[in-house]
């Protein structure tokens, strides 16, 4: 129904390419022209990393951010997260959706101008619905929204339906229902919440990757700074004690830095060295996708930690008795002026 022509729903301002029956990708990283049946199942890996196994609000939703502070000078220690479901999902839809012929992705593709297209208001009204299915419709049972103070306390001004300033809180917004809105169950969810990605790799990738050189990376400040232009592969540590029953095992992509000009995507894989523009993210060894949307205003210049749980992962593969394990990032999208850098890379466990 957005595709008619000369109605309230139609904007001109759209990626060609997608136009249906074009099944759009939730990965950057998709080359085009593959069949529908290869994006049909890279999507549904996609939203079994970004929803199933982000099992916790700071993984699914991202981090607390306060109040006053000052994202320009954040550090490593006190950046907000990233979270799949706002930075993977969401803002793949907005990258597909963005005409590449206009300046920065317009309408969809940048965050100052998707609002004019009428497809950002049923975009965001799924994004809600997903919340509500992460919450209440998982395999592991329900989940938890942050219990912050300063997240429930937080207060935005609207307009209501009588011209009248209100005040609201995030804290009155978490029930759907108090709301008044009600989502059914969609028939397709249950596609991506029980998928079960296969591995594409059968044993550690360690040994190759020592004997090609690949570099040891640890949590900052022990790197430096670390460009990447297309692609890097690292071998990381991961924790000497064994994890603790209601612990997840969790991959921080440290001080993530780059300039919002354009659209970039970062891409994480683990066990695959030779991880490219064109490798699949149907497969166990994807672990997920950020992306970073054009801005025209103050933030433009992000500096953002990225974490992923790997437990999962590295148990499809069989190697979640090694000690260290390859990680490779990804940069696709952008041009080649485009300059993203990190500053570590670190496995930890962190509470459910």
């Amino acid at each position: 129904m957005y595709t008619r022509v000369n109605t309230s729903l139609y904007d001109e301002k759209r990626r060609v390419e997608v136009q249906p029956p074009t099944i759009v990708p939730l990965a950057a990283s998709t080359p085009a022209n593959l069949s529908a049946s290869i994006v049909i199942n890279q999507n549904l890996n996609n939203m079994y990393q970004s929803v199933v196994t982000a099992s916790t609000a700071t993984l699914f939703m991202g981090g607390a951010l306060r109040a006053g502070e000052d994202l320009s000078n954040s550090t490593v220690i006190n950046n907000p997260l990233g979270g799949s479901l706002e930075n993977g999902l969401h803002s793949a839809i907005h990258y597909y959706v963005g005409d590449p012929r206009t300046q920065l992705l317009q309408n969809m593709g940048n965050f100052g101008t998707a609002a004019r297209d009428p497809i950002f208001y049923s975009h965001h009204s799924n994004v809600d619905r997903l919340w509500e299915v992460w919450r209440f419709n998982m395999p592991d049972g329900e989940r938890f929204d942050h219990t912050d103070p300063d997240f429930l306390n937080a207060e935005f001004v609207f307009y209501d339906e009588n011209a009248n300033m209100v005040r609201v809180k995030v804290s009155d917004a978490l029930d759907s229902e108090m709301l008044g809105v009600y989502y059914k169950k969609g028939r397709s969810d249950n596609l991506w919440i029980n998928y079960s990605p296969t591995a594409s790799t059968n044993e550690s990738a360690i040994p190759v990757a020592v004997a090609a050189g690949v570099p040891f990376v640890g949590e900052e400040p022990l790197n430096g700074t670390i460009t990447i232009v297309t692609n890097f592969s690292a071998i990381v540590k991961r924790p000497s004690e064994k994890k603790p029953s209601k612990k997840l095992e969790v991959l921080n992509i440290q001080g993530v830095q780059v300039a919002r000009e354009e659209f970039v995507a970062l891409v994480a894989f683990v066990n695959i060295p030779w991880a490219g523009e064109s490798t699949a993210t149907n497969s166990a060894e994807y672990l997920g996708t950020f992306n970073i949307v054009p801005s025209a205003d103050k933030s433009k210049h992000l500096n953002v930690n990225v974490k992923y749980e790997i437990g999962d992962n590295l148990k499809r593969i069989g190697i979640n008795e090694e000690d260290e394990v390859v990680i490779s990032l990804v940069v696709t999208g952008g041009s080649t002026n485009a300059t993203l850098t990190i500053q570590g890379l670190k496995i930890d466990y962190e509470d459910q």
